[in-house]
């Protein structure tokens, strides 16, 4: 089949351009695959990080052509105008954030009006974590003007069908993230990142509030009590990180508490990985996680909580811990539990067999069975 991707891809960094990226290497494999790159992601007045860029990183001649700009409506003509020229029979773009409605809004919209391309959303969230005026709207005009969607939790597939109840989808999980290296012996993880060998939990991502680590470090005290376990917090700071530090100053936290506040570049993921020896995501909002995706590639175990679709992917006492959010009680409560009570040979098992619903084939052969099912009709 013959395909083109919209999206972020390298020089770009993040979960979004890694996601991306790998789909496009599995898509190649037996079909035809174009990319129409972003120019720009996000203008630098709204973006929180220090950079969108990865500079370092060599980048695929594939993705050269970069075009879209999400705030000048003339590049989404001049994509359109590629698309009709290359004349693909399906058009994949990856949504997380209503800012991006309008791009691929408006491109669905002329590819259905002018060509025979079939367009398809993978849907990472609709609603957003931090909600504003006219995400509903905007979600609507984006959907209205798709052809078929991927949801990847069925918290993403009830807010689809509350907004059109005739969308054309299948639901796939995330697939896992497998491009970060192997897995390296602990011992030379945490030698590596200072570490010893105390209990160690792991967060990982960027840092807002909806990702729940002030509740985390509110559990910690008792996990430090009963434990004397460590915590590593690896991610850039997308807010003020002072309410974080003032937290562990309060709890005195500081010999316990690891701050690697900074993007962590793709060549050292597998060492803070290495090192855990259980991911901790207290989110407070959800629809799915790319950092369970990298954990179970890791063999690791989640504590998660109970919000959007992260107990769709842990399941409680098979592949990790499930607690209520924003209740530092119960997040520390299973945390002791996991180390001194869990069955670490059952949960590995079930990691090793849940790990095969997640590869990028199955996820690859959804897509195209969705799309020729929408071509025959």
């Amino acid at each position: 089949m013959k395909i083109a991707m919209l999206g972020v891809f390298p020089p770009f960094r993040g979960g979004i351009q890694h996601f991306n990226t790998l789909l496009y290497h599995h898509l190649k494999v037996d079909h035809r695959v174009s990319v129409i790159n972003f120019a720009r992601q996000y203008p630098n007045l709204l973006f929180p990080g220090t950079s969108q860029f990865d500079s370092g990183a060599p980048i695929d001649p594939a993705f050269h052509y970069r075009l879209l700009d999400p705030v000048n409506p003339a590049t989404w003509l001049k994509a359109y105008q590629r698309l009709k020229f290359i004349a693909p029979r399906l058009v994949i773009f990856k949504y997380w954030m209503p800012f991006f409605a309008p791009t691929f809004g408006t491109i669905g919209y002329l590819l259905r009006k002018n060509t025979r391309s079939k367009s398809l959303c993978i849907i990472d969230n609709l609603v957003p974590h931090e909600p504003r005026v006219g995400d509903r709207w905007l979600n609507r005009f984006l959907v209205s003007n798709t052809d078929m969607f991927v949801c990847m939790s069925a918290t993403v597939e009830a807010e689809l069908l509350q907004l059109k109840p005739s969308a054309r989808f299948r639901r796939n999980p995330h697939p896992l993230y497998e491009n970060f290296g192997e897995r390296l012996p602990k011992q030379t993880a945490r030698r590596r990142l200072g570490l010893g060998k105390e209990p160690l939990l792991l967060y990982f991502g960027y840092v807002r509030r909806y990702k729940g680590v002030l509740t985390l470090l509110d559990a910690l005290p008792k996990v430090v009590e009963q434990l004397g376990a460590k915590a590593i917090i690896a991610g850039e700071f997308y807010e003020d990180k002072e309410p974080y530090l003032a937290k562990i100053e309060t709890h005195s936290l500081d010999p316990h508490v690891t701050l690697a506040d900074r993007f962590i570049p793709d060549e050292e993921v597998n060492l803070f990985f290495s090192a855990a020896d259980v991911v901790v995501l207290p989110y407070l909002s959800a629809t799915q996680s790319g950092i369970v995706s990298i954990a179970l590639n890791y063999d690791l175990p989640c504590i998660v909580t109970n919000v959007g679709g992260l107990p769709e992917i842990v399941h409680h006492e098979k592949t990790g811990l499930v607690v209520p959010p924003d209740d530092p009680q119960a997040l520390a409560e299973a945390i002791v539990s996991y180390f001194r009570e869990s069955d670490r040979e059952s949960l590995a098992r079930h990691i090793a067999s849940e790990k095969q619903r997640y590869s990028w084939p199955a996820f690859v052969g959804t897509i195209i069975d969705l799309a020729s099912s929408a071509m025959k009709d």
